[in-house]
């Protein structure tokens, strides 16, 4: 770690600190985004997952309302906007469903159960729509037409089967004959002949058949002739006894007779009317106890029917009539009770579908409170870690700060304790150094450690000079014979002392030469880094310059050492 400190400059150091203490920060706000991106995603999961699924649920459930409403509406009107009014609701809850089942895998069972049950109610209205069809969606079509055109017809016909008051006037008028037949008074004859203009005028506003009412119209007239010819000669005993003229008018009454007797089923309108309402208290009602006391007057009709003297073609009409009539009612009634079922198995489909919408909704609902509480106690989690990062991003600056700053001040300390000892003593330690290092503690490091051996060196020089100095000295004095001045000086131990001063001092001119040429070696090695880089022109020059200089140098040095080598062998 001071070998990277070593290379970089005071000012990259303070750089470094300042890009440490921003990355951190960094670190923190980044820290802090991702804390509230989580959050934020959180919040978003649970807005496109739970709440559109809520949503989603609660929109079908509206949309299968409104089909319901468009529903009871048909049942109600029987309208094509209705039918294409529920078309539209249940396309609408089917698209929803679709979103629901692609929001995610919890959600994609129950939208295919709701997707095959929203198919199977619009299916079953399809098929309500089909039976009031042929049920009839107005009186006058499908089956409620059917039976009520043969119905209007059966009462047509009764009408013209209605002879009862015309047979119950034509007994009042025979009574009146019987009357006069026996009594021969002038009053029945006037009693008698307004019964007749009575029978004429009922006849007139009758609903028989135009036929019949001529065929009786002209009986009645000549029932009127003979019986006022007969009135004004019945006069003596004698014509009532004999009965001369009386078979005129009975005859003609006879043939009335059975012309009413023809034309005459005993209460047939009155029990057309009676099945009509039991038609209608069915249809009001749905109880199937009108069905049965329609089905009764049907049998008591066709019952009448067989026993009348009208003719058997007429039977047969109106047997077929009311064999129509039967069937197309019952039919009705068929349809009417497969619309019920419909709209029973309508009404267990629509409870179904709300019930697998009120199982999302809560499941949607219980979700959605999981996912607060999970998010909001990750949000607590993540706020507890971003205080703590916080926390150790200002620790882990001011460490790096005070490191840096220790990386600086240290040396700094170090190296005044040195100039210090510089200046008053010969200091032995140095500056510890990166020979490759770019910092200028560093470099003041060096360059004190130089200046500490420069004077180092001056001092060593110095002393060797003055014992060499003084061991010449001593040994001019003992060759010219004068040790007796300076007792215990001997000639060979003067020698050696000057052999020693000059052998250090040779040590110290080795050493030097040696720092000599390491430094052009270190020389040689920076021109030779620049010469890599190819320059060019006079800069290519100066560093080949630079490079053979301290070549020259180098080989200098070496003839120096052998020479020296060799003299301190001589010697």
């Amino acid at each position: 770690m001071l070998k990277i400190i070593t290379k970089l400059r005071i000012g990259e150091k303070i750089g470094l600190g300042f890009a440490l203490v921003g990355l951190l920060f960094l670190a923190v706000v980044w820290q802090y985004h991702a804390t509230y991106s989580q959050s934020l995603f959180n919040y978003q999961q649970l807005h496109s997952i739970d709440e559109v699924r809520k949503s989603d649920a609660l929109k079908i459930a509206n949309s299968l309302h409104e089909a319901r409403v468009a529903e009871k509406r048909f049942l109600i009107q029987r309208d094509e906007a209705s039918i294409i009014e529920v078309d539209s609701h249940i396309k609408d809850a089917n698209g929803l469903v679709t979103e629901l089942s692609a929001i995610d895998n919890s959600t994609r069972d129950d939208a295919s159960r709701m997707a095959e049950l929203l198919q199977t109610y619009h299916e079953h209205f399809l098929s309500v729509v089909d039976a009031w069809k042929t049920k009839g969606l107005d009186h006058d079509s499908g089956l409620q037409g059917a039976f009520r055109k043969t119905v209007h017809e059966l009462e047509s016909i009764a009408g013209q089967f209605n002879s009862g008051p015309l047979y119950l006037q034509l007994l009042q008028i025979r009574r009146a004959e019987k009357g006069l037949d026996l009594e021969r008074e002038e009053q029945y004859r006037i009693q008698l002949l307004p019964l007749v203009d009575d029978f004429e005028q009922l006849l007139t506003d009758s609903r028989l058949k135009q036929a019949v009412k001529s065929e009786l119209l002209k009986e009645t007239e000549t029932y009127r002739d003979a019986i006022e010819r007969y009135a004004q000669t019945a006069v003596t005993e004698e014509e009532a006894r004999t009965g001369k003229g009386q078979g005129q008018y009975q005859l003609a009454a006879g043939r009335m007779e059975a012309v009413l007797n023809r034309y005459y089923v005993a209460d047939f309108e009155t029990n057309i009317l009676q099945l009509r309402r039991r038609e209608k208290d069915y249809l009001l009602r749905h109880d199937q106890r009108y069905v049965a006391m329609a089905l009764e007057e049907i049998e008591h009709i066709n019952d009448k029917i067989d026993i009348s003297l009208i003719t058997d073609e007429d039977k047969k009409h109106i047997k077929v009539l009311m064999d129509r009539y039967q069937r197309d009612f019952l039919a009705l009634i068929e349809q009417n009770d497969r619309i019920d079922q419909l709209i029973e198995r309508m009404g267990q489909t629509v409870e179904s579908i709300n019930q697998l919408v009120q199982l999302n909704v809560i499941a949607a609902d219980q979700a959605m409170h999981k996912g607060f509480s999970d998010v909001n106690a990750a949000s607590e989690e993540n706020k507890r870690l971003m205080y703590w990062s916080v926390a150790a991003a200002t620790l882990l600056a001011i460490g790096c700060v005070v490191f840096l700053t220790l990386s600086i001040a240290r040396p700094l300390r170090t190296m005044v304790g040195l100039l210090d000892k510089l200046a008053y003593e010969e200091p032995m330690e140095r500056m510890p150094f990166d020979p490759s290092g770019r910092d200028e503690v560093n470099a003041m490091a060096i360059s004190l450690n130089t200046m500490a051996d420069h004077q180092k060196r001056f001092i060593d020089w110095w002393k060797t000079s003055m014992a060499e100095e003084d061991a010449c000295e001593k040994l001019k004095r003992v060759l010219r014979g004068t040790t007796n001045e300076i007792p215990g000086e001997n000639l060979a131990e003067v020698s050696d002392e000057l052999k020693t001063a000059i052998f250090s001092k040779k040590g110290l001119f080795s050493t030097q030469c040696q720092g000599i040429e390491q430094l052009s070696s270190t020389i040689t090695e920076r021109a030779d880094e620049l010469l890599r880089n190819k320059p060019s022109g006079d800069t290519l020059m100066a560093l080949d310059s630079i490079r053979h200089s301290a070549q020259a140098i180098k080989n200098f040095l070496e003839v120096v050492s052998v020479q020296e080598t060799q003299k301190r062998r001589a010697f």
